[in-house]
C-alpha cells in the first residue's frame, strides 16, 4: 500500500443555508445510502457528516484516500520510459533519463545547493513514497513535457522538429490491441 492521498476541501456556503429540499436529499444520502465498513468506521463517518453539516463557509477539512498503486498503469509508465530510453542517445542510464523527466515535469523537492541557493531534486516515484494520484499527476506532467519542443530537441538534436514530434507519439502510443 502506498501513502494516502490528502484531499483538502471546504463548504462554499453553510450547508444549513441550503433550501430544505436540497438539505433533505443530502441528509438522506449520508444517513441511508452510505455506511462505514465497521461499527467504528460508521461512528467516525457520522461524526464527520455532523461536522460537515455544521461547518462554516470556508472551514477546511482534509480526507485521506488510500488505494493500491495500479500495476497496469505503473507498468505502462515503465514501458514508455524504456521505449524512450532505447530511442535516444543522450542518457547512458535509464535512471538519469527518469530524473531528467522528473525535473522537466517539475516533479521535485527543493534542497539547498552551494551558497545556500535552492536546487530542485527529483522526487521519488517508488510505491511507498508516491501514491496512485501523485503517480498519475507526474505521468501526465511527464507526457506534457515530452510534447514540448525543447525536450524533444534535447533528446533528438539530429532530427527535424516534425520527426521529433513523431518520435514522441510513437513512444507514447499504446501497444497494438491495448485499450487506452
Amino acid at each position: 500500500m502506498s501513502k494516502p492521498t490528502p484531499i483538502m476541501f471546504c463548504p462554499v456556503i453553510e450547508l444549513n443555508r441550503l433550501p430544505m429540499s436540497e438539505l433533505d436529499v443530502l441528509r438522506r444520502f449520508w444517513t441511508q445510502h452510505v455506511r462505514g465498513m465497521s461499527r467504528q468506521d460508521d461512528k467516525r463517518l457520522r461524526r464527520f457528516v455532523r461536522r460537515l453539516f455544521t461547518a462554516q463557509a470556508g472551514e477546511g477539512f482534509q480526507l485521506y484516500i488510500e488505494e493500491e498503486r495500479s500495476g497496469p498503469f505503473h507498468n505502462r509508465h515503465r514501458v514508455i520510459l524504456e521505449k524512450l530510453f532505447q530511442s535516444q542517445e543522450r542518457f547512458k542510464h535509464i535512471d538519469a533519463l527518469h530524473d531528467w523527466l522528473k525535473l522537466g515535469a517539475y516533479w521535485v523537492t527543493w534542497g539547498e545547493g552551494k551558497n545556500g541557493n535552492p536546487i530542485p531534486k527529483p522526487r521519488s516515484t517508488s510505491f511507498p513514497e508516491c501514491n496512485e494520484d501523485q503517480m498519475r499527476e507526474f505521468h501526465a506532467a511527464m507526457v506534457e513535457y515530452l510534447h514540448e519542443p525543447r525536450s524533444q530537441r534535447y533528446l533528438w538534436k539530429h532530427l527535424k522538429p516534425n520527426q521529433r514530434a513523431e518520435m514522441v507519439e510513437t513512444i507514447l502510443a499504446p501497444p497494438e490491441g491495448t485499450p487506452q
